[in-house]
């Protein structure tokens, strides 16, 4: 009875430390290189790269990769991770408006929701960590 109640103890302090190491609470977690899939009104993979200043602010790129390798880098117009969230903006190439995405950890991935121009267009992303 001893034995099973130690190791309920241990379980019950060991998981919150367990599960607060997968829960990024400042920039420099999300920070790094991503690959990742969208889906929706459009669809296609992509890649992002996160970047930290000495301040702590965010900046990075989004870039597209199209069917056949090719790849085109947009910069992000803003990039903030807050109250474990990102959220960032990037303007289209192609037409010039603005597409936003925001998306949480689940897991060690990034999961979230992007539109353009207010919703005129919008889906689902995932991104895992590259190497």
């Amino acid at each position: 009875m001893k034995v099973l109640l130690a190791i309920l103890l241990m379980i019950a302090v060991v998981s919150p430390v367990a599960s607060a190491q997968t829960t990024p609470t400042d920039n420099t977690t999300v920070a790094g290189k991503w690959s990742g899939s969208f889906d929706g009104d459009s669809s296609g993979k992509f890649e992002m790269v996160l970047n930290q200043d000495s301040s702590g602010k965010l900046t990075g790129q989004v870039i597209m990769v199209t069917d056949d390798g090719s790849r085109y880098p947009i910069d992000l117009k803003t990039a903030v991770w807050e109250k474990g969230q990102l959220t960032a903006t990037y303007e289209n190439p192609s037409d010039g408006g603005q597409v936003s995405f925001t998306g949480k950890f689940a897991d060690s991935d990034l999961k979230g929701t992007w539109q353009t121009n207010a919703g005129q267009a919008s889906g689902m992303w995932q991104a895992s960590r590259a190497n």
